[in-house]
């Protein structure tokens, strides 16, 4: 019998919690459009910090000079407009939006020198939005880039590939700060 009555309490409090972020997720989106620089000045520049978990090197082609690499991409911003006081909502303190529905502002971030034809070669992935306006987003992806190798000295060389990150449109105020990461992730 407690048993019963515990699960029943933990049922009722996933049902409020759940209207709770009903609530605020329709409260967050109401005025909000994805197509504007969460800045609030528009000469404003936007810190979009980025970092580069390298997982694995897939594969590695000489004759076509092309790096094949398993990573996770992390990308931090701000974003004034999607935060909110978390005793309203239920001590809500993060909310999660789904990525491939385009909900919310995200920067347009593309591999230049990609060796795939549609240059996006992360897979869909939530970006995950703290009560402070946070906004944590991070993609996998299998990523090709061209790579300039030499060859001379094989099987004794070393090669330095560069995975060259992109803006896919360039009069975004955006300042980017880039780390490599060979931490576990």
């Amino acid at each position: 019998m407690r048993v019963c009555v515990l699960l029943l309490g933990l049922c009722t409090y996933h049902t409020s919690a759940s209207k709770a972020e009903n609530r605020l997720y329709r409260d967050l989106l109401t005025n909000y459009s994805k197509l504007v620089r969460p800045v609030r000045n528009p000469k404003e520049s936007l810190k979009v910090e980025m970092k580069v978990f390298l997982q694995q090197i897939v594969g590695l082609d000489g004759k076509n000079q092309i790096i094949e690499v398993n990573a996770w991409l992390k990308f931090i911003w701000m974003d004034y407009r999607l935060t909110w006081d978390r005793s309203k909502y239920d001590n809500v303190t993060s909310v999660r939006f789904a990525g491939g529905e385009n909900q919310i502002w995200r920067p347009d971030v593309l591999l230049y020198n990609s060796a795939n034809e549609d240059f996006d070669s992360t897979f869909k992935s939530n970006e995950v939005v703290y009560s402070t306006g946070e906004i944590n987003w991070v993609p996998p992806g299998i990523l090709r880039a061209s790579c300039k190798m030499d060859i001379t000295y094989f099987p004794f060389d070393e090669q330095l590939c560069y995975l060259k990150v992109s803006f896919g449109i360039v009069f975004y105020r955006l300042f980017f700060h880039q780390e490599v990461c060979c931490e576990e992730f």
